[in-house]
């Protein structure tokens, strides 16, 4: 079963960029070197897992290339791009030598050395060679490393490379320093059909390991941590220290749902850091999900099968629909998917903004009590509405949690730090003063009547 997710959790997260220059979560990991490892960690990132094994294998990878400080494979990246570009060519070939006629084929083939299809042919060979050498001595170097503790997935993806250089014809390359003419012809015939497959997992293997070194380095420029993630059956989230990683100097966080309290109602003014933290929880837990590393300094969850968000929720002028309608149709889609699928993480920002104070709050208490009584996913709702918590307090798994202000010299001072409890803080009419609203329109008007 896939992990369930649609294009707007990703546009709320910023899993993707929007435009060029734009942040993203790729862009954050993507410290790649090769265009084959870029393509690979853009595929981690597409799609989440659900298999508990698959996310823990893919973790402990990662997690092993940065305790043991690899950084790269060693591999030349003007090499593999030969070697990728003689492999698409497949134009540039040599007719296949055969051991009768070898001296006739060696004439031939020193005539055809001052030609660019013997150029790209021999080149090719020899950039295969070469990575097919590192290939076996970094194999042998995660064994060293490891003293007898390697990652399941590397034992499995090792073995697999040692059997392809146990083939007769690989394993004398191993030792190779020079190659002749003859062999050229050879390998290339060898390479380009005999053990096609086998090189395609070799190129496959360095994308895959270049996308995992990519992402322990991100590990440790940005001090994220390697999430526990446990069985469905653990129902389950503990997040200590959790911070968006686009915020210079963020201010973390902790949480914690379970069965008993698997909806968070977060309440606070305008600016307190809601939305950000909102975020940082829905990345967190979609990050989890991949087997990458989480901006947090601890954080455990059970396993989910979906995360859905509405966080940058917008009017869809071309289908006529307003901004409320459009966030009706939202909350529609979550009830729709979890009738199919039950284990999810959803999260709110700010339910029914785009209508009245009444309607807002007769929604948000209908919505949220409804959801309320799905024990087998979790929910995150903010909302500006703080009326309708006072009515939710019948419910005994919901945690009210707000975002704390305090007052210093008869100005609100944002801390960015959730406490327990029901935000009553209206900041908006302050916000306006500050920023001299009334004042600018009232010039306005002044400069009209003077002229």
């Amino acid at each position: 079963m896939a992990f369930e997710v649609d294009n707007q959790t990703k546009r709320d997260l910023d899993i993707f960029a929007v435009n060029q220059d734009s942040k993203s979560i790729f862009g954050l990991f993507n410290f790649t070197t090769c265009k084959g490892g870029e393509n690979k960690l853009y595929h981690f990132l597409s799609e989440p897992l659900t298999d508990l094994d698959a996310i823990r294998g893919r973790s402990e990878a990662i997690a092993f290339f940065q305790q043991h400080g690899f950084t790269d494979l060693d591999i030349d990246m003007d090499t593999l791009s030969f070697a990728e570009y003689y492999q698409k060519h497949r134009e540039y070939s040599l007719r296949r030598p055969t051991k009768l006629w070898r001296p006739l084929n060696n004439q031939l083939l020193n005539k055809l050395r001052s030609s660019e299809n013997y150029f790209v042919v021999e080149k090719g060979v020899k950039s295969i060679i070469k990575i097919l050498q590192r290939l076996y001595k970094f194999c042998h170097l995660l064994d060293e490393k490891s003293s007898g503790t390697l990652p399941s997935l590397f034992q499995k993806r090792n073995k697999r490379i040692l059997e392809i250089l146990e083939i007769q014809e690989m394993k004398v390359l191993l030792d190779m320093i020079d190659i002749r003419p003859f062999d050229v012809a050879e390998y290339n015939y060898i390479f380009r059909y005999a053990q096609q497959r086998n090189l395609q997992y070799m190129f496959d293997l360095i994308y895959e390991y270049d996308a995992y070194l990519s992402v322990a380095k991100a590990a440790s420029e940005y001090g994220f941590c390697y999430p526990e993630v446990l069985p469905k059956t653990e129902n389950r989230l503990k997040a200590e220290g959790i911070f968006h990683p686009f915020v210079e100097n963020a201010i973390n966080n902790d949480i914690q749902f379970d069965t008993n309290s698997n909806l968070l109602f977060v309440t606070g003014p305008n600016m307190a850091g809601k939305s950000t933290f909102l975020k940082a929880l829905g990345v967190s837990v979609y990050l989890a999900h991949a087997g990458f590393p989480v901006p947090a300094k601890n954080f455990s969850m059970s396993l989910v099968s979906g995360l859905c968000t509405t966080i940058n929720i917008s009017d869809n002028l071309q289908s006529g629909y307003s901004h409320f309608y459009a966030e009706v149709l939202r909350v529609k889609h979550v009830a729709e998917r979890l009738k199919v699928n039950s284990n999810m993480m959803v999260i709110f920002d700010e339910l029914f903004r785009g209508t009245n104070v009444k309607d807002a709050y007769d929604g948000t208490l209908a919505i949220v009590s409804a959801f309320a009584r799905i024990k087998s996913s979790f929910f995150v709702i903010s909302t500006h509405i703080v009326e309708a918590a006072e009515e939710l307090k019948v419910n005994s798994n919901i945690n009210f949690r707000c975002f704390d202000i305090r007052e210093e010299n008869g100005h609100p001072v944002y801390t960015y730090k959730l406490k327990d409890g029901i935000s009553t803080d209206r900041l908006g009419m302050y916000i306006i003063r500050k920023e001299g609203v009334v004042e600018m329109i009232n010039e306005v008007l002044l400069n009209n009547n003077t002229e």
